[in-house]
């Protein structure tokens, strides 16, 4: 299978009030079109600081990020900016919606041709999370799970190689959790892309083909987790 998301020799460290703190220690991996793999680990082991490099949105102090192939080392901001719009979606656990603006809009916003240009892909892919009803509907007018399904939709919005979710269902009771995963999982599989899951949830990790497991910024994949397999559709 192809690889669409790729780091190599990845090394991330925060500045803490002793000094530099490594996050991130020479991590090298590889995720496939139409895979769907989990990320876990305690609190502090690193893996939000792996995904936020994995999407372009921390920049590593070593290795390289390759995206679809590409390095990404070197690339100027507006070129990442791009990389990240049309390529990486996101979906994370405060949804991270603007309260101002309706579900359409909010979804409509992230299409790569704006507002506008991104109204009849944004109604049409509310409609395939069950959302067809509330396009109109602002956050605050919407449940949990609903919210969370708007930014699944955004996320999907431009057709991503990849989907980076960042404990997506953190905030969710267990069946919306359930409903929401299956939102994620058939939409990324009617798109072609590849999810990646940072969880503490073992029901969400059950989803994925793969598990990696993060200890002390190292990576590992989980070897007694089942095979790989793709998305169903």
């Amino acid at each position: 299978m192809e690889a669409v998301l790729g780091a190599h020799r990845l090394s991330l460290s925060h500045q803490g009030p002793d000094g530099p703190v490594a996050a991130v220690r020479d991590v090298s991996l590889e995720v496939a079109a139409g895979e769907i793999v989990a990320l876990v680990g305690r609190s502090g082991s690193g893996k939000t600081s792996l995904l936020m490099a994995l999407g372009l949105l921390a920049t590593p102090g070593a290795g390289t990020v390759l995206v679809e192939g590409r390095d990404t080392a070197g690339l100027g901001d507006a070129e990442l900016s791009a990389l990240r719009r049309d390529r990486i979606g996101f979906v994370f656990q405060a949804f991270n919606l603007l309260p101002q603006f309706t579900a359409q809009e909010n979804v409509a916003m992230a299409h790569r041709s704006g507002l506008r240009g991104g109204a009849e892909r944004a109604a049409r892919l509310l409609g395939e999370v069950g959302l067809g009803h509330r396009l109109r509907h602002r956050p605050q007018q919407l449940s949990a799970g609903e919210q969370q399904r708007v930014a699944v939709a955004r996320a999907l919005v431009n057709a991503p190689a990849v989907v980076l979710a960042d404990e997506p269902t953190g905030n969710l009771d267990a069946e919306t959790e359930s409903d929401v995963l299956d939102v994620l999982t058939t939409g990324a599989a009617g798109s072609g892309c590849a999810v990646l899951l940072v969880t503490h949830s073992a029901g969400v990790a059950s989803r994925a083909g793969r598990v990696l497991r993060m200890a002390d910024g190292l990576c590992a994949e989980d070897l007694e987790h089942d095979a790989p397999r793709k998305a169903a559709p």
